[in-house]
């Protein structure tokens, strides 16, 4: 037998008031709506929970043994519920979040209001990180989660990817390429690019283009001066001594007036994912389920963020 909480609710609700239309009104139902569910009810129980007639309700000898039983699951259930609830708001601690360029771009401010809603108990500790550390602090441990651009060199990392956003490359508005309204890799041969100060050799063969299985690394562009933050690429760029491989949000969370960026055409873009290493903790969980619920409510603005036109 499997019984709807609704149903139970409904039957003792008339068991208490032994008064279709007064039962009916507490419920918020209409009295058709009631009876019907008393009926489907008791077809489901086997057994007559009512005596009716033109002037009155009674309950049955199984109905008031079902009543007392009924009492007790509903109790236990809204119980439970409420233990649940208590749970859920009482989780506590600092939280360290490994942050990085512009983190999630629009999803952040999105995903730190749904924590504090959603666990207000919790503390968030947000630290900074440049590109020496493309694992913002999970490396060294002096960060339980992150959000991280992929790929990284880390044999535990687990990872929650919240969107994949165009490559685009970063010149200044007098480069001849600046032109064009997209770029593609042949374009770039001879042209020289900033590397990432990094000992994650995954990370800086993904933002120096090496890792496009080229045969020819010849058409690849040059690899220039390295620089350790992203303020630091960006001064070179603007001064026309390198190129910026990055990403379309520099547009907008890093713009510059003497800075464009054209898209780079026919690459694998960048993903952005929220990060953890090994087992995560019951504060890891909570927010990489609020990141993911974020991500899948805010479905448009993904798709727009991918797009590269996130407006």
């Amino acid at each position: 037998m499997d019984v709807h909480t609704r149903r139970l609710r409904h039957f003792m609700a008339l068991a208490e008031t032994l008064h279709f239309t007064r039962a009916a009104e507490k419920l918020y139902v209409s009295q058709q709506g009631l009876s019907r569910s008393i009926t489907e009810l008791e077809h489901d129980v086997g057994v007559p929970l009512f005596t009716r007639t033109t002037r009155a309700v009674e309950l049955t000898d199984a109905g008031t043994a079902f009543l007392r039983a009924t009492r007790q699951a509903l109790t236990a259930l809204d119980a439970g519920v409420a233990d649940a609830h208590r749970a859920h708001s009482t989780m506590s601690g600092v939280l360290r979040i490994g942050f990085f360029a512009a983190s999630a771009l629009e999803l952040t401010p999105l995903i730190m209001s749904a924590l504090k809603a959603r666990h207000p108990s919790v503390s968030p500790r947000i630290e900074s990180y440049d590109l020496t550390d493309p694992s913002c602090g999970l490396r060294s441990g002096e960060t339980d989660v992150a959000f991280l651009r992929l790929p990284i060199d880390m044999s535990d990392l687990n990872t929650e990817v919240l969107f994949t956003e165009p490559l685009v490359i970063g010149m200044t508005t007098s480069h001849p390429l600046a032109a064009q309204s997209s770029v593609r890799l042949s374009d770039l041969q001879d042209q020289v690019i900033s590397a990432p100060f990094t000992d994650d050799a995954s990370w800086r063969a993904f933002w120096t283009l090496r890792d496009l299985g080229v045969d020819d690394e010849d058409i690849l562009p040059r690899i220039g001066r390295e620089t350790a933050t992203m303020d630091e690429e960006l001064d070179n760029a603007a001064a026309g001594l390198t190129l910026s491989v990055s990403v379309s949000s520099m547009n907008r969370f890093a713009r510059r007036a003497s800075l464009v960026y054209r898209k780079l055409d026919h690459v694998p873009g960048s993903k952005l994912c929220i990060g953890w290493r090994g087992r995560p903790t019951p504060l890891v969980e909570a927010f990489v389920a609020v990141a993911r619920e974020v991500r899948d409510e805010h479905a448009d603005l993904v798709a727009r963020i991918e797009s590269g036109d996130p407006d």
